[in-house]
């Protein structure tokens, strides 16, 4: 029996990496692809190359003289099975607020800042006062109402009188249209007048409150809107402010956002309420998840991107605006795949192939050609040429490969014939 000494096997494996195309990367380490999950890499590519004319090395079979050659050689083995397939896309990311929970907060009249109650980190609760301004206009909108009210109670007086009248014949009926109308347009008036009082920030409880006390004050609160944390502060005591100007801004940290920069081939695997994961390099091990809420409808004219949002908890508060990292979006539902490993598949020069244990003591294989799909990282999804339940040489397949080429691995070591066809 002639086997393959140790040095043998050195120069054969040096032999036949050297003879491997050169767009075959090297072996990986070798896994049964059994029921396993798999994630695919961004944007998927077909790492099936293009046939040539032919594919020389199917309807052949390789055969060892002994058992023992395989053993020297090193091969192992991996048994085809199915596996969970999930692609995977990762993309740059920033986090910025949640602007369903972010408000800028400004002063509903003219005035002077009096006071300042809050300060930037303050946690505050939905219609805590933040700060004060006195403003003439609020206390001007508190006189039109008391006034529109008493005129309201004359003019509403003054009709009920003219009716009585009237039904005693003791007036006309123009004097009673007279006094309706005068009714009608104080109750315009208080109308107005609350409606202004509402437009200056006070509740309903309020301007009641205005009214049966006789308040004409002119001191204006800003309250929060909502619960959340003060991020922004422009506001100084004594400062004369209007409408216009930010004084504080006011956030609801728990819940960020990450605006994710998608490349157009993303689109047909991206949709709504998919599963994200926003790394930064910061804070190393640790992971942010959440969904995807949101995909634009338009692409970023300079960049060419397309903007997606995803919301992530930020229980910890460790996430903070306008940082930036990477977005992983776990696209489309797993797929159930026949896989390779990648170790096991080797280019013959015409086609990509795999070869097959046809005996159980490992003296026979027969090279199948192989229609590759997704490349999943450590694996190939395999459209045909392989079965689930085929034994396929994961480590050490190159060794076969390079015997189709030259025909001979050593004397006596192994044989290269043809099956009938």
């Amino acid at each position: 029996m002639n086997l393959i000494t140790p040095i043998a096997v050195v120069a054969l494996l040096i032999g036949a990496e050297s003879a491997i195309a050169p767009a075959q990367a090297a072996p990986q380490p070798s896994s049964v692809s059994g029921s396993s999950s798999t994630t695919m890499t961004e944007s998927p590519r077909r790492s099936q190359r293009l046939p040539e004319v032919g594919c020389t090395t199917v309807n052949t079979v390789i055969s060892l003289a002994s058992p023992a050659i395989a053993r020297t050689a090193g091969f192992e083995y991996a048994q085809i099975g199915t596996s969970d397939l999930s692609q995977e896309i990762e993309r740059n990311a920033e986090i910025v607020y949640n602007a369903n929970q972010y408000a800028r907060l400004s002063s509903r009249a003219p005035g002077v800042i009096v006071e300042v109650h809050k300060d930037l980190g303050d946690r505050i609760k939905k219609g805590e006062v933040i700060a004060t301004v006195e403003s003439m206009t609020l206390g001007s909108a508190k006189a039109d109402l008391l006034q529109s009210s008493e005129l309201l109670a004359l003019w509403k007086a003054n009709a009920g009188r003219e009716q009585s009248l009237m039904e005693k014949g003791a007036s006309t009926e123009r004097a009673l249209l007279e006094a309706q109308t005068h009714l009608a347009e104080a109750k315009i008036a208080v109308s107005r007048a609350t409606q202004q009082l509402r437009n200056l920030g006070l509740s309903d409880e309020d301007i009641a409150r205005v009214t049966e006390e006789r308040d004409t004050g002119s001191l204006l609160r800003i309250t929060a809107p909502f619960h959340g944390t003060l991020v922004e502060r422009a506001a100084v005591m004594g400062e004369v402010v209007d409408e216009n100007d930010m004084l504080f801004a006011i956030a609801n940290t728990g819940v960020m956002w990450a605006m994710i920069d998608l490349n157009e081939r993303d689109l047909a695997s991206v949709n709504k309420d998919q599963q994200v994961v926003f790394r930064i390099d910061g804070i190393p091990n640790r992971d942010f998840p959440g969904r995807l809420t949101w995909i634009s409808t338009q692409l970023d004219k300079k960049t060419r991107t397309i903007k997606a949002r995803a919301e992530l908890d930020n229980g910890g508060e460790m996430l903070k605006a306008y940082m930036f990292g990477r977005a992983t979006i776990k696209a489309g539902a797993g797929t159930q795949a026949v896989t390779v490993p990648k170790s096991a598949v080797q280019w013959d020069g015409s086609c990509n192939i795999a070869f097959i244990r046809t005996s159980e003591d490992g003296t026979t294989y027969q090279p199948v050609q192989l229609t590759l799909g997704f490349d999943t990282g450590e694996h190939y999804e395999v459209l045909s040429g392989l079965s689930v339940g085929d034994t396929v040489v994961s480590d050490g397949s190159f060794v076969l490969k390079n015997e189709l080429l030259k025909d001979s691995m050593g004397a006596g070591c192994c044989e290269v014939g043809h099956l009938d066809q």
